[in-house]
């Protein structure tokens, strides 16, 4: 039998010509030792004997012992790290590692086949007996990766969580949002319109206010206004109940998004606190400014003052320090 090495040390199959050129005739035929040795010398028959021997091949010794290395860590990550599955060469790599050491392959490696988008490798593993979590189907919506979405559903049993469809909805992916909605049960929860309207993801906040009923909280306007999306905040406004807090007019101020300021003024009935001019006039947002000092009582003038000047917004501080004198004589009169 052909020498060999324990994968446990991390070894590899290896061949060694043992017929040398000097036998003798009378200990070795030549005409027997010359068939021996051609079909040694094959490496399609050389792979298909190794093939059943106990070890690893020459290439994929390194992979398994910077394996060995990531045991206390994280395996899966550094597996798919190690390949790159975009190429066939590497596919066939894995499916051979995987022939030899399928205890390096836990239900991670495919979890993170499935985010990356990877089906061929993900129907490799499946057909092989790999199992997976519900973060493969999870992670794979959250990607916008429907068409591992759909595989998973037909083929496996873990499912996947209500994050499926939250973060679908968190990075746009309309198209995963309506499968799921029409073919799983699992559903959503507040964050998905929540986080849709964060990002202004439109079409998707309409889906959901259409199709589901776990809605969304103040906090979804309150980052639309922060954000800037007018036409989020809008919609929000007119077709939802949750409504939004003091911090909508706020963080609208602060980031200088006069339109939302104005709107959230005549349309709503929350208010603001003294942060909003404060904060409009450290960030040298003047028409945001005016709007509030002329429109608005929660303003605290002396601090708007004091943070305007101290980021070198003067204009801003002298607008404030006249308007304050002016109410001032306007009180005294």
């Amino acid at each position: 039998m052909m020498p060999h090495l324990d994968d446990s040390d991390d070894c590899y199959f290896f061949y060694e010509d043992s017929l040398h050129d000097d036998v003798d005739d009378h200990t070795c035929h030549q005409s027997a030792a010359a068939p021996a040795r051609h079909v040694l010398m094959m490496p399609e028959l050389l792979c298909a004997i190794t093939q059943f021997q106990h070890g690893l091949d020459i290439e994929l010794a390194p992979i398994c012992r910077a394996w060995k290395k990531q045991l206390p860590y994280c395996q899966a990550p550094f597996l798919l790290r190690v390949f790159d599955l975009d190429h066939i060469g590497d596919q066939a790599r894995f499916q051979r590692l995987f022939d030899f050491r399928p205890d390096m392959f836990s239900s991670d490696v495919m979890d993170r086949l499935a985010r990356a988008g990877n089906l061929p490798m993900l129907r490799f593993l499946h057909d092989s007996g790999v199992t997976c979590s519900t973060d493969a189907m999870d992670w794979a919506a959250e990607q916008g990766h429907l068409h591992v979405v759909q595989f998973l559903h037909r083929h496996r049993t873990e499912g996947c969580t209500r994050a499926a469809m939250d973060d679908a909805a968190k990075n746009g992916h309309l198209h995963v949002i309506k499968f799921l909605h029409e073919y799983r049960s699992e559903g959503a929860t507040f964050c998905a319109m929540d986080n849709a309207a964060v990002n202004n993801h439109l079409e998707i906040v309409e889906f959901l206010h259409k199709y589901r009923d776990e809605g969304c909280t103040k906090y979804g306007m309150d980052r639309a206004a922060l954000e800037g999306h007018a036409d989020m905040l809008k919609f929000l406004h007119a077709n939802r109940p949750e409504g939004c807090t003091v911090k909508a007019l706020d963080w609208a101020a602060q980031q200088g998004h006069v339109g939302i300021v104005k709107f959230l003024h005549h349309a709503r009935s929350e208010g603001c606190t003294p942060d909003a001019l404060t904060w409009a006039a450290e960030n040298g947002h003047m028409e945001v400014v005016q709007f509030l000092q002329t429109n608005r009582r929660e303003g605290h003038r002396i601090h708007a003052i004091q943070n305007a000047m101290q980021n070198g917004h003067t204009a801003i501080a002298r607008y404030l320090r006249k308007s304050r004198q002016k109410q001032c004589q306007c009180v005294i009169s």
